[in-house]
């Protein structure tokens, strides 16, 4: 399995930000991540779609996750990658559900394993703290927060053994101040970061690093 430097990780975690960025995907390096196999969450809009596509489009085998399937997000995304050639896999991957993220990770072991995580998947649900119906708070942690260490964990063992792996979470500039009408959301990508700089300690002797990416404003459908 193929170890990335630092400096080839932050490269690839700027170029993605930057992709977000544009109305298209920004260009990328033909070849740059060949050999490496990335797995993300979210891939039927917004973020986690114009990710995978850039990382396909550097060379990566990258396995597009979403739930829901199959359902024309997929479809669209397949049509992509046939038509450019890029080894990009469409798989059903819902975060709050335990066998489907199990079941993904064991395919992606089977297939050699996997270098670099971007946990994308999450929703926002807003309204005053005061008001906020209980079943809409669990569902968003369980959702941002929970699901995000449902998948780490699966993928975890798989790095650990390799000894080499990234980890990137996405969360948000709310991960760092509130917005008003936005209190749970905004505690969801607290717990996010603090969860996140604490498991980048814990993983660092394993040859593991831990990304944090905050997004300011942009149109995704989140």
């Amino acid at each position: 399995m193929p170890t990335l430097t630092r400096r080839q990780l932050m490269q690839a975690a700027a170029a993605t930000g930057l992709a977000a960025s544009l109305p298209g995907s920004a260009a990328a390096a033909p070849g740059a991540l060949a050999g490496n196999r990335i797995l993300v969450t979210g891939c039927s809009s917004g973020f986690g779609r114009l990710t995978a596509l850039h990382f396909a489009r550097a060379g990566a085998t990258v396995y597009a996750t979403m739930r829901n399937m199959p359902r024309i997000e997929a479809a669209e995304l397949t049509q992509v990658a046939e038509a450019e050639a890029l080894d990009l896999r469409t798989l059903a991957l819902d975060v709050l559900r335990p066998n489907e993220v199990a079941g993904v990770a064991a395919k992606v072991a089977e297939d050699g394993g996997l270098d670099i995580l971007v946990n994308n998947a999450g929703i926002g649900i807003t309204g005053p703290v005061e008001v906020q119906d209980e079943e809409a708070i669990r569902l968003q942690f369980d959702t941002n927060v929970m699901g995000h260490h449902r998948v780490a964990r699966a993928f975890l063992p798989m790095m650990r053994e390799a000894g080499s792996g990234h980890l990137f979470f996405v969360s948000s500039q709310l991960g760092r101040v509130i917005a008003p009408g936005a209190g749970h959301y905004c505690a969801t990508k607290f717990a996010v970061e603090a969860m996140a700089e604490q498991l980048a300690y814990e993983i660092q002797p394993h040859g593991l690093g831990v990304t944090i990416l905050q997004p300011g404003g942009y149109p995704t459908e989140i």
